[in-house]
């Protein structure tokens, strides 16, 4: 993109200061924000001046982190409910309008996880998962860019990926499902980049009880990726990114997966198609030859992992 943030945005104390940072006045609404990294968004965007809609399917949850948002002189609603239902999705981004009058962001938070090797995972957990994961993000996400455009406003769709989605064992069907996140997340930026809706992800990072029920797997995950973690950081290292996103500071960025882990900055690479491109009339035996003379040893790594130059700089970095 010709327009697309080239340098690091400048430091802020998190309070909003008029200039990048600020939300002051926007409405926004955050799925599965009861607890966890959903809550640690409420909480931070709040703060910035964003008057927010606090989701989740637990109800107490969601009126807990609306109360305390409230109690800190923030303003919040508690719209507890299912994502995963298409007319509950219409109505939660219609009660952001009905509320506060407009919907200026969505962070697409709410997910679920279920392990399960491809021989051990069940229909229900798949289904379970495919339900909040992809069909709720879709469903908030249309109601609320097609309310966006209605308004011929501008607005941020902020939807959340996952580093599972480039391969973790027994997360399969829960990288499949962020993994159809990020490919909606580049679907939609490119419909929507003549207007002034724009939408990315984040892949956050942190202790959560999510990670906590997946910390038996992390030993052999590890053993096939490039990317381990020894240490999960607190929920809240991951608000900064979203704040930034939804903010107007923001505006030159789109279609782009924002990793965030811990102290790591970055973009995850779109799938690409890799060098080398061979060409020749493919037949049987071409085909063999070409795996056997330069395919065979340039197979794409499993699991998340940086690319080559990024590797290059982690190794030679200090």
């Amino acid at each position: 993109m010709e327009d697309a943030v080239r340098s690091l945005p400048p430091q802020h104390d998190g309070k909003g200061d008029g200039q990048l940072g600020t939300l002051e006045g926007k409405a926004v609404v955050i799925t599965g924000a009861g607890s966890g990294i959903g809550a640690a968004y409420a909480r931070h965007v709040a703060r910035l001046g964003a008057q927010t809609v606090v989701n989740d399917i637990d109800g107490d949850a969601a009126n807990r982190v609306s109360d305390e948002i409230a109690g800190q002189g923030g303003v919040a609603i508690a719209c507890p409910g299912d994502v995963s239902s298409w007319d509950f999705a219409e109505s939660l981004i219609a009660q952001c309008v009905s509320r506060f009058g407009k919907i200026d962001g969505l962070i697409n938070n709410a997910g679920i996880l279920r392990h399960g090797r491809v021989t051990e995972m069940r229909e229900a957990d798949f289904r379970a998962m495919l339900g909040v994961n992809t069909i709720g993000t879709a469903a908030c996400a249309s109601a609320a860019i097609r309310t966006m455009l209605a308004a011929d406003a501008a607005g941020s769709i902020i939807n959340v990926a996952s580093g599972s989605q480039a391969g973790d064992i027994a997360l399969g069907g829960y990288g499949a499902s962020k993994a159809a996140v990020a490919s909606l997340t580049f679907s939609w930026a490119m419909e929507l980049r003549d207007t002034h809706v724009r939408v990315n992800a984040i892949s956050p990072l942190a202790e959560t009880a999510m990670s906590e029920s997946n910390k038996d797997y992390l030993a052999m995950q590890s053993q096939n990726r490039g990317v381990t973690y020894t240490s999960l950081p607190g929920a809240e290292t991951n608000a900064p990114v979203v704040a930034f996103l939804l903010s107007d500071a923001a505006k030159g960025v789109n279609g782009q997966v924002v990793r965030i882990a811990g102290r790591q900055l970055s973009l995850v690479t779109h799938p690409m198609i890799a060098d080398p491109v061979l060409e020749d009339d493919w037949t049987d035996s071409r085909v063999a030859e070409a795996f056997a003379e330069t395919l065979m040893d340039r197979q794409q790594v499993l699991g998340l992992g940086y690319t080559a130059a990024n590797h290059y700089a982690q190794g030679n970095a200090g």
